[in-house]
């Protein structure tokens, strides 16, 4: 019987190579987590919140990069994985309470 720690299953998929951000300036940091991240998953993004200071067009550059040669690519592992996941077949256990 094999059994899978969900938890540990999670770890190792967040910190494999492959998902990891390359590093990146603090303005392109800035824009990914102020504007990408936060419109992939579905939430506001105003323009007014937005500090243009804090940013240049390098970083805009960057992201634009970032999301071309490593999200998407990633996107695509990330769904492959998923289905994946979800084709295992359910395993039955026992709990032992103390």
């Amino acid at each position: 019987m094999i059994t899978v720690s969900v938890s540990q299953l999670l770890s190792a998929i967040e910190d494999a190579e492959v998902f990891q951000f390359p590093s990146m300036s603090a303005g392109a940091d800035y824009l990914y987590n102020s504007l990408y991240r936060r419109l992939s998953q579905g939430e506001e993004a105003r323009l007014s919140e937005i500090d243009y200071n804090a940013f240049g067009l390098d970083d805009i550059d960057t992201v634009r990069e970032l999301y071309s040669d490593v999200l998407d690519s990633n996107e695509s592992r990330a769904d492959s994985l998923a289905r994946t996941l979800r084709g295992l077949p359910p395993v039955v256990s026992a709990a032992a309470f103390v």
